[in-house]
């Protein structure tokens, strides 16, 4: 059921807004004091009704907290969903923006290695960290060596840019 153009363009532009106050949010946890501000403080009543229940069905793993990219990728879904009235697009959208911050990730994790960042840098540390579950599979066919190139990174940014692009076709050519 499609809703009326209006009231779907309303909750478009709200559902933006939404996630637009979840970035700013993120992006201000990382400057001390900031939420703790009146812009900080009114960020919280905006997305707290949202980012709380997020947060306790999935706690921070490893110090990340995860319920801010969950809310905006079910936030980025149920747009879809109210401009298309489809949820196999809807669910689609999902998997392929998840693929798409995989890829982003592993890029700057290959991007590391190849300049030889500093291994113990914080964010060298949270990057290999976040990536190295989707590398790890690759390790007995491509094994770290000491100086050399990590392929495994390079391989599973591989294959999930093959998947990507299958997800996205899937989306675009669909029988049903």
């Amino acid at each position: 059921m499609l809703l009326p153009p209006g009231i779907a363009s309303l909750l478009d532009f709200v559902i933006w807004l939404l996630i637009l106050a979840i970035f700013v949010r993120v992006i201000l946890s990382y400057f001390p004091g900031m939420s703790y501000s009146q812009v900080g403080h009114y960020l919280g009543l905006a997305t707290d009704w949202l980012l709380i229940p997020i947060g306790r069905v999935v706690p921070p793993l490893g110090g990340i907290d995860f319920s801010p990219f969950i809310a905006i990728l079910l936030l980025y879904a149920l747009r879809t969903l109210i401009q298309t009235s489809d949820l196999v697009a809807a669910l689609l959208t999902i998997v392929a923006s998840v693929l798409l911050m995989l890829i982003i990730l592993l890029f700057i994790r290959v991007f590391f290695g190849f300049f030889r960042m500093d291994p113990w840098h914080p964010m060298v540390q949270i990057v290999t960290r976040t990536s190295e579950p989707f590398a790890r599979p690759f390790r007995s066919w491509l094994p770290k060596r000491s100086g050399a190139v990590d392929w495994a990174p390079i391989a599973a940014l591989a294959v999930l840019v093959v998947v990507y692009y299958a997800v996205s076709y899937l989306g675009n050519h669909r029988p049903f």
